[in-house]
């Protein structure tokens, strides 16, 4: 389970403190509920690059075990978005300099897959905002969609923006779909 985090400040000082960081602590169990008191452990951490414009960092990524439902819980900062290496701030920063025409010095493959994943979110980011109470339309022309949406997500801010539309749908930006855990697809059981 991923709990995004603001720890309101980007990956460089992250990257300094390091296992240093002011990890939240939890009252209760954010799967089963349970009172965390005695339950909820911190187990280790995860290391994972964390990549902006200027530099590549290895982080840690904090996580925690609760013994009454097992679940293990990982603490993502929210300037990271899950099994993407750029923080969330590179990855607009290059889509929307792609859209604008402008040379962003990323790889032409990487940038291809980039927008590709966009390109195939717009739906959902178009869902999101509706749901926000914004009546939006899409015209015919995708890259002016694109273009208008990756400006809104800056004007909304991206951090605030990636919190709030987490789960949205079963979804999150430039995930794929979330799935529940189905304990009767791991065991062969039949759900009926």
């Amino acid at each position: 389970m991923l709990i995004l985090y603001d720890f309101g400040y980007g990956l460089e000082v992250y990257a300094e403190k390091g296992k240093e960081n002011d990890f939240p602590v939890f009252s209760r169990c954010p799967n089963c509920n349970c009172i965390a008191r005695g339950n909820l452990h911190r187990n280790g951490y995860y290391w994972r690059y964390g990549i902006n414009d200027t530099d590549v960092r290895y982080i840690p990524i904090c996580r925690l075990r609760c013994l009454a439902c097992k679940a293990n819980i990982s603490i993502l900062p929210n300037f990271l978005i899950p099994y993407f290496q750029p923080t969330l701030h590179t990855i607009i920063k290059r889509i929307r300099s792609f859209l604008e025409k402008k040379k962003s010095g990323e790889n032409r493959q990487h940038l291809a897959q980039l927008m590709k994943r966009y390109y195939q979110k717009l739906e959902w980011i178009h869902s999101f905002f509706i749901d926000l109470g914004h009546s939006l339309g899409f015209t015919r022309d995708l890259k002016k969609d694109a273009l208008k949406y990756v400006k809104m997500i800056q004007d909304f801010g991206e951090s605030s923006f990636f919190r709030r539309s987490w789960g949205h749908l079963s979804s999150y930006f430039m995930g794929t779909l979330i799935l529940p855990y189905l304990p009767y697809i791991e065991n062969n059981i039949s759900p009926t």
